[in-house]
């Protein structure tokens, strides 16, 4: 669809994806969508690795609730929601001590509370989670990437991205101190953006 664009070049087209949508973009990558370059910051690598980061007690919790949202998807009824994030030992997608916390400071940077949209997603979405890996597909990436990791990210491991990163010549990993989602507030947002635009001033430099 970017390609269909007025003034885009269908030759310089870069994906860009952040959490599990990071992961999306090196699927792409390595499945034959014709890319300039990648981004994958703080990328879901490994459905087995998010599993046990996550814990074998936290997957039990949120299991039946994701067999009842397949079923109901089968059936054609409304899905069964749960939360997307949430303390530890909740029935959540994201169950840490520091995910809330840093939600709220994402918001608070747009000027919103988490009371403000809803915080929940179909439960069906921790199966397919647990299934999806793209390190499967890391090896055949061609385009130039480059892969931001949090050192210590306890949703995303950070050991999976290296691997990702190692399975092709033209990847290139940075490592950021903090958890996963203090990428996206400052001090370290920043910094991050900075070095992605500097990645794409040398793969996809514009002329002015």
């Amino acid at each position: 669809w970017a390609r269909t664009l007025d003034g885009v070049d269908p030759d310089r087209v870069i994906a860009w994806g952040t959490s599990l949508s990071g992961g999306h973009v090196i699927t792409l990558g390595g499945t034959g969508t014709r890319l300039a370059a990648i981004i994958a910051q703080v990328p879901h690598i490994s459905g087995f690795a998010a599993v046990r980061a996550t814990g074998v007690r936290q997957a039990a919790r949120v299991l039946p609730a994701a067999l009842d949202d397949t079923w109901r998807a089968v059936l054609h009824r409304p899905p069964r929601y749960v939360d997307s994030v949430g303390a530890p030992g909740t029935c959540s997608i994201m169950a840490s001590p520091d995910v809330r916390p840093a939600l709220e400071k994402m918001a608070a940077a747009d000027g919103l509370t988490l009371d403000d949209f809803p915080i929940t997603v179909a439960a069906r979405i921790a199966l397919r989670i647990g299934l999806y890996s793209p390190i499967r597909h890391a090896g055949a990436v061609t385009c130039p990437a480059l892969i931001q990791v949090a050192a210590d990210d306890d949703l995303c491991p950070v050991a999976e991205a290296g691997k990702a990163a190692a399975r092709r010549p033209l990847g290139t990993l940075m490592s950021y101190p903090g958890r996963h989602f203090e990428v996206y507030v400052e001090p370290l947002f920043d910094t991050v953006v900075a070095d992605q635009l500097a990645f794409l001033r040398v793969v996809a430099p514009v002329t002015v």
